[in-house]
């Protein structure tokens, strides 16, 4: 029996590669028959299915492939993968956007997926029956898209009703690093690779994900540049969510926008506590604590936050917007430093060290930023003895490569004391 499921599984395989290689090379006909083969083999294989459907659809065979995404949306659904099933549901009205019992089916699956997410919280959940019977493993379920999980029901179900289907075929990009986003993605079916070029360094892989997976949400609600590329290791299908989703979604629901906001705030503050060398000694409990004393603060364009030659009252976290940074010499002259962008954080070493900054920071736009006050960082932050040692080091780094660039008239890139 052994043997034959393995004879099975290798002519299957064959068929698709003679499937790839037919539409490598311009015949899709044949590819749509060699996949068809592959599903007579091995009749649950959904990523055959999904490209006889695809290539139905490609030579305008509606109703068959409306018939075949119906398959694969009850099978998605009967196995409990809701947001696969979706996206079959969302393929199928982009054939026949009136397809009744599909925009039906498509609202169910919503609200299940809306209670799966809350689910994976831990909100409603029922405690596990106790058992003495030996509990084979639970099946892993994919992590919760957090700005999801965090929004109320009606606006999570108008939202999924939005998305958008896209396929991105093996080797194609889907983000690229340095663009300005104005989406993220849900990873319903594909492998990705996430990826990050140094400036004048090589390519660095920084992670692979799958199915289940979600990226892309810090470009979706900010305007900073994408940090990383992300490739597409096989095809993949994705669900997407644009900006102009979620505007169109505000005007509906109001409470769309502070979700959003708080979710902004929550990631920066985490990725610094996480990333920034002063909070890295620091135990999690304690960051905590320190992320709840940060404070919103808006700023209109022109506000002075650091005056050059005065000290810092506080730690800085650029949430929206610009500054502009410049360093005024004894002969009055000034030097502009780059300008800082959302996620830039100032004044910790000013602050911290109880020196005088060099350097004057401007709102170049209407700002809004997160602050840690002096009393909060002497309380919360100064006790740690590795963050002092690193704030020392840091400082002096950061002031004799200022002095050298200044001496030697050098284009100074971020090296200030502020």
């Amino acid at each position: 029996m052994a043997n034959q499921t393995s004879d099975v599984q290798q002519q299957a395989r064959q068929y698709k590669e003679n499937a790839a290689a037919n539409i490598l090379q311009g015949r899709p006909e044949q590819a749509l028959e060699d996949y068809r083969k592959v599903l007579e083999l091995t009749p649950l294989d959904s990523a055959a299915r999904l490209k006889v459907a695809e290539l139905l659809a490609q030579f305008g065979r509606r109703q068959e492939a409306v018939r075949e995404f119906q398959h694969l949306a009850i099978r998605y659904a009967a196995d409990g993968q809701t947001l696969h099933a979706i996206a079959a549901c969302k393929l199928i009205l982009a054939i026949d956007p009136n397809h009744q019992a599909t925009q039906e089916n498509l609202a169910n699956l919503c609200a299940m997926q809306v209670a799966e997410e809350r689910l994976r919280e831990g909100v409603g959940a029922e405690p596990e029956p106790a058992s003495r019977e030996p509990q084979a493993p639970a099946t892993p379920k994919p992590a919760p898209t957090p700005l999801f999980s965090q929004l109320p029901k009606d606006v999570f179900v108008a939202l999924l009703e939005l998305l958008e289907v896209r396929r991105v075929p093996g080797g194609a990009s889907i983000i690229t690093e340095g663009e300005r986003g104005n989406s993220m993605f849900i990873l319903v079916q594909g492998t990705v690779r996430v990826v990050h070029t140094p400036e004048n360094g090589a390519p660095r892989t920084l992670a692979e994900l799958g199915d289940g997976s979600f990226f892309g949400e810090m470009g979706l609600i900010s305007d900073a540049p994408r940090v990383a590329s992300v490739v597409a290791i096989r095809d993949c299908t994705l669900l997407e969510v644009t900006r102009e989703m979620l505007a169109k979604l505000g005007e509906r629901f109001p409470v769309l926008e502070q979700v959003v906001q708080q979710f902004y705030k929550d990631r920066l503050l985490d990725n610094l506590l996480k990333s920034n060398p002063l909070f890295q000694p620091i135990p999690a409990e304690k960051k905590r604590a320190i992320a709840e004393r940060f404070q919103s603060r808006t700023v209109e364009p022109g506000t002075v936050l650091l005056q050059q030659g005065q000290r810092s009252h506080a730690l800085h976290l650029l949430l929206r917007g610009r500054c502009s940074v410049v360093h005024q010499d004894p002969e009055g002259g000034e030097r502009p430093y780059p300008d800082m962008t959302e996620g830039a954080v100032f004044g910790e070493i000013s602050l911290l060290l109880d020196l005088r900054v060099t350097a004057t920071v401007r709102a170049a736009t209407s700002c809004l930023l997160l602050v840690l006050d002096h009393e909060a960082v002497r309380e919360l932050v100064l006790p740690y003895p590795e963050v002092r040692r690193t704030l020392t080091q840091l400082s002096r780094e950061r002031l004799d490569r200022t002095a050298a660039m200044l001496a030697e008239g050098a284009e100074v890139q971020g090296s200030f004391l502020i």
